[in-house]
C-alpha cells in the first residue's frame, strides 16, 4: 500500500515496514514491487524484496521511500498540510493507477501467471505456454468468474 501513496509521513517511534512477499510464497512482482522499482534505488529494492526483513522509519527515509519522519504525537496533525493541492489531481492519477493495476491483475490471472507462481513454489523452471497476449494485441475477454475476482481485488486495493 505504501508504494501507491504520494505523500508519505511516518511515525518515528512506531512505523515498521515489510513487503512480506517471499515469506508468503510470492515472487517479488505485482503492483507493489513494480511501483517500488520506480521509486527507490535498485540496491534497496533488491534488499527489501529478497530478504523480507522489516525496517523502520529512519531506514525508509534514508531510502527515500517516505518523505518525512515525525514524532508519533505529531503524526495526525502533520498529515493534512501538504495534501490539499494534491487532492485536485488525485482523480487523474487514480485513473492511471487503476489501469496499471488492472493490466497487472489480468496478467496474474493468466495460465502463465499461475504457472510462474507454481514453478517458484516447486523450485523448478516454469513451462510457459504463451497465454499472455502478444504485444499490440488486445487483452482477451475474461469470463464472469475472472471478472468477479478482478473486481474483488480492485475493491480491496483501491477502496
Amino acid at each position: 500500500m505504501l508504494t501507491s501513496t504520494d505523500i508519505r509521513i511516518a511515525s518515528a517511534e512506531n512505523a515498521r515496514f515489510k513487503f512480506a512477499l517471499l515469506s508468503q510464497g510470492w515472487v517479488g512482482n505485482g503492483p507493489g514491487a513494480t511501483y517500488l522499482m520506480k521509486q527507490i534505488a535498485y540496491a534497496d529494492v533488491m534488499r527489501i524484496l529478497l530478504t523480507d526483513e522489516p525496517f523502520d522509519a529512519k531506514e525508509a527515509l534514508r531510502m527515500n521511500l517516505i518523505n518525512e519522519v515525525v514524532p508519533h504525537d505529531s503524526l495526525m496533525a502533520r498529515r493534512g498540510g501538504d495534501c490539499e493541492p494534491h487532492r485536485r489531481t488525485a482523480a487523474t492519477r487514480r485513473a492511471h493507477d487503476e489501469g496499471t493495476l488492472m493490466n497487472t491483475l489480468l496478467t496474474q490471472l493468466s495460465a502463465d501467471g499461475d504457472e510462474g507462481r507454481q514453478a517458484f513454489l516447486e523450485k523448478r523452471a516454469p513451462d510457459f505456454t504463451g497465454s499472455i497476449r502478444q504485444k499490440g494485441e488486445p487483452y482477451p475477454e475474461i469470463d464472469e468468474q475472472q471478472r468477479a475476482r478482478l473486481d474483488e481485488v480492485r475493491r480491496e486495493l483501491l477502496g
